[in-house]
């Protein structure tokens, strides 16, 4: 495996890792806002929850990024990308429009 291999398959387990335990984190601290921010229905997320320190670590060492980027539609990530009066309501906006979709991500 080349250097530029081995570093992105160390950057993919790193996000995996983070992502893991930042999704833990959000669900302890507020299991309904958690599973809004993630974009997670129940039973992901009562996995998520369950999953232990060493389970946590196995998944993360996969060579796929595990998480997805939930803003997949092209015309949706250029309407957040402008100014809402001024930027004064703009994470409202953007809560408004992530709201909408559709979301259920594993």
């Amino acid at each position: 495996m080349s250097t530029v291999d081995a570093s992105l398959l160390n950057d993919i387990q790193e996000v995996n890792l983070s992502y893991l335990m930042l999704a833990q984190r959000l669900l302890r601290a507020n299991l309904a806002a958690g599973m809004f921010r993630l974009g997670f229905d129940a039973d992901v997320a009562e996995t998520v929850l369950k999953l232990s320190p060493a389970q946590i670590v196995k998944l993360a060492s996969s060579n796929s990024v595990i998480c997805a980027f939930r803003l997949n539609d092209g015309q949706l990530l250029s309407s957040l990308t402008h100014d809402v009066l001024g930027g004064v309501l703009q994470q409202a906006h953007s809560t408004i429009l992530l709201a909408q979709r559709d979301i259920a991500i594993a």
